[in-house]
């Protein structure tokens, strides 16, 4: 199968081809989309094999049911429309409007090709909300790569997540095969000096609290307010730091199956971290 909808001219071969590169060659999907859209499994065989077209409103429907983003579900009611015009000036009208989707993004793949690394702008979007950072690493685990999986798994509606993916592919992060995404090749590092890591740490600690809230079996929270020698701080801060170290290690190499955070505090509690007797 080619690798979008943007590679087809028919979307009649476009639907084809995703039925048939599907688990167990599309087994029962020509019979879900037929309950999706409310109508006989012989009309979705009619129309992929016949000179029977869905119609328009149809179309809006198969865009839920394929999980097309906002680009996507344009450009597949564009070859809809154009298999359904009756005349060669409104099928060039349709024709026109797919090749200016089409050189939009031969661009934006030319302004991929060069970038290495986040811009500020785009960062500043990547780090707005927590979601984007859990989409994007979600893309790493082969069960989580189409953006209906994403959007159970996660809890959040399929639009927010398709939202995030269209951020994703358009900055590099992610890349688009077929109905699945991948990690892109675009690398994301935030300094530890940048205005932005109080955002991606608060990002982080209110879904702790969120964690906290659920109670779940297998999470683990630690919270513990104590007196400690200064001497020792440094000590135990060290302590702290060689088990994430250890833990980076372990991370490397484990196969990409859940998606885990891991939030460390270790804070002195009065503001200047200085002793309140001095």
């Amino acid at each position: 199968m080619k690798n979008t909808v943007f590679d087809y001219r028919n979307y009649k071969n476009y639907l084809n081809e995703r039925i048939t590169n599907a688990p167990s060659k599309g087994r029962g999907l020509k019979r879900k989309m037929a309950t999706f859209l409310g109508c006989q499994t012989a009309f979705i065989s009619q129309v992929l094999n016949q000179h029977v077209n869905f119609s328009l409103e149809q179309t809006i429907r198969l865009n839920e049911f394929w999980s097309h983003n906002q680009e996507e579900s344009r450009f597949f009611l564009l070859l809809v429309q154009y298999e359904r015009a009756g005349t060669l000036e409104l099928q060039q009208f349709f024709e026109e409007e797919m090749q200016l989707i089409l050189k939009k993004r031969e661009n934006l793949k030319e302004r991929l090709d060069i970038k290495d690394s986040l811009d500020d702008k785009n960062q500043l979007i990547y780090y707005s909300v927590w979601y984007y950072a859990a989409v994007h690493i979600c893309l790493s685990i082969p069960d989580y790569q189409t953006p209906r999986r994403i959007a159970q798994y996660l809890g959040l509606p399929l639009k927010q997540i398709q939202e995030a993916l269209e951020f994703l592919v358009e900055t590099g992060l992610a890349r688009q095969k077929g109905s699945r995404y991948e990690i892109g090749l675009t690398r994301i590092h935030l300094d530890k000096t940048s205005f932005l890591i109080r955002r991606h740490h608060t990002n982080w600690r209110n879904q702790a609290i969120s964690s906290i809230d659920r109670n779940e079996h297998g999470d683990l929270h630690y919270s513990n307010v104590l007196s400690i020698s200064r001497e020792d701080i440094p000590r135990v801060k060290e302590i702290f730091l060689k088990a994430v170290e250890e833990a980076r290690e372990i991370i490397k190499v484990s196969p990409e199956e859940e998606v885990q955070v891991l939030t460390l505090d270790f804070f002195t509690l009065n503001s200047d971290g200085t002793s309140p007797l001095e």
